[in-house]
Order: C-alpha cells, then structure tokens, then sequence
C-alpha cells in the first residue's frame, strides 16, 4: 500500500441513518478516507438488485460523520451509482453494513441487500465485505423500528465491539496484494461479542427455509414472515457459519460468487 490513505466506500440496506452504518463508518474512519452512499430508507431482503427504471437522485448528507449521500435506489445501485459518479477515484475497498441481524446460510446470504452491496463491488473489481451482527429476537424489531438509534447498553456495546472488529478485518483486506475472483467477504458477529474473539474462517451452511408468505387473518394480502426456528432447529455442518452461530462466535465465510458459473460442470 502506499502513503495515500486507502479510500473506503460504506453502504448498507438499513437506510444511511442507521446506528449500526454509523458505528462502522466512525471505525473504519481510523483506517482509510471514508464515503458513504446508502439508501433513503430500509431496503432488506432485496439481494443484488439494480434499479432499471428508477430516476436515482443522490442527496448529501449534512452533519455526517463523513462525507455522505442518501440515495433513492437498492444497496447494489448505491455501490455502482457512487464508483461512477460520486467517488474522486476507485476505492480500495467497499464495506457493507452493519446489518441488523445475522446473514448466515445460503438462502439469506443470496437474499441479503447487506451482501448484494459488497457483491456489486466485487463484481466491479473492488475487494468487498459484508457485516451482520445477530440480535436477540426480543430486542430485534425494537432495534429495527429505531433504525438502530435506541439500544440498551448491553447492545450498544456489543455494537462497538463488532464495529472495531470489522475495521481490523478491513485492515487484513487492504493489505492482500490482489482480489481474486468474484469474492465477498462475509463477516457475521454474535448477538453477546465481547470483541476477544477473532471472526473465525468458515462458510455458509445449507438451509432450506421453506414458504417465506403468511396470509394476514382477514385480509387478502400475504406478508413475509421470518421464523427464528429455521436457524434454532437446523442441525449445522461443523465450521459453518451457522455452526458458528451457535457457538456464540464471530465468523467470516470467503464467498466465491464466480463459482456459480456452472465451469465446475465441464471439468472431468
């Protein structure tokens, strides 16, 4: 690396005022230069979506912590539409999140906006990571409805920890000599971190969720509906990042998204 200060693009899919992209951002300031460009609002579950007809408008952001703008689009255009027209050069590194709640197994990594982001950059050629912090299904739509702004103590701790923690990770990130690939780096802390553990080298376990759409009683429409027994019943494979969720431990699973690229089919 040089002597320039490594220049940093964070996003996320819980919108730009979000106390868990705050906490991060004031981190990963301690590291390199750091923009934000982050949706207007939440943007959950929407995965690598590019808006086709949408009219995208960034907005700066006053009194950031950095320099900041909102944008009216997916996580993946904030990604794409700030490398090409918001950015005074091409960053060194793209950081998505912290997202609010875990993104562990395959069905919710490819369905994540948090991991959508860091793909977009890696698709651009941009070392990328993820981070998700789990929290306790109690304290989760509480956190979600504050836009991570109200926490209890315990939480906001645990936060702080998991922020340091991912600017450590991006440091070791900065410092490989290439980026190989089509990989996201996906960080996934405890809801309890303590901040001792380093996030352990793993990767995303198996898991079938099943019908995502519940039928509101006595209306026509269907909502979503997430069930925490998906995750509490399912049997982990060992060094998995659900084997890691369960174990109260921080992990990292290295996803290689060029793998889907059906080549592995033609090799005897």
């Amino acid at each position: 690396m040089s002597s320039k200060k490594p220049l940093i693009l964070a996003t996320n899919d819980d919108g730009i005022q979000s106390g868990f992209l705050k906490a991060l951002v004031k981190e990963l300031a301690k590291v390199g230069e750091v923009v934000v460009c982050a949706p207007d609002g939440e943007r959950s579950w929407i995965g690598h979506a590019i808006s086709r007809n949408q009219k995208l408008i960034p907005k700066k952001v006053k009194d950031y912590i950095v320099s900041a703008y909102s944008l009216n689009g997916t996580p993946a255009d904030c990604v794409n539409l700030a490398y090409g027209n918001l950015l005074p050069r091409t960053p060194d590194l793209v950081v998505s999140g912290i997202n609010l709640g875990y993104n562990i197994t395959l069905p919710m990594v490819l369905s994540s906006g948090t991991v959508g982001a860091a793909l977009e950059g890696s698709l651009l050629g941009i070392p990328s990571i993820a981070v998700s912090m789990a929290l306790a299904a109690e304290k989760f739509e509480g956190i979600r409805l504050s836009g991570g702004q109200e926490l209890d103590p315990s939480t906001r701790k645990v936060l702080a920890h998991s922020a340091k923690a991912s600017a450590n990770y991006a440091k070791l990130v900065l410092e490989m000599h290439h980026h190989e690939g089509l990989t996201v780096h996906n960080l996934n802390f405890p809801s309890e971190y303590d901040g001792k553990t380093e996030p352990l080298i793993g990767f995303a376990d198996h898991l079938k969720l099943g019908s995502l759409f519940q039928k509101e009683e006595g209306k026509r429409h269907h909502q979503l509906i997430y069930r925490t027994e998906w995750l509490e019943e399912a049997e982990p494979e060992v060094g998995s990042d659900l084997w890691a969720y369960k174990e109260g431990l921080p992990s990292v699973s290295r996803l290689d998204f060029s793998q889907l690229n059906g080549k592995s089919y033609l090799i005897p």
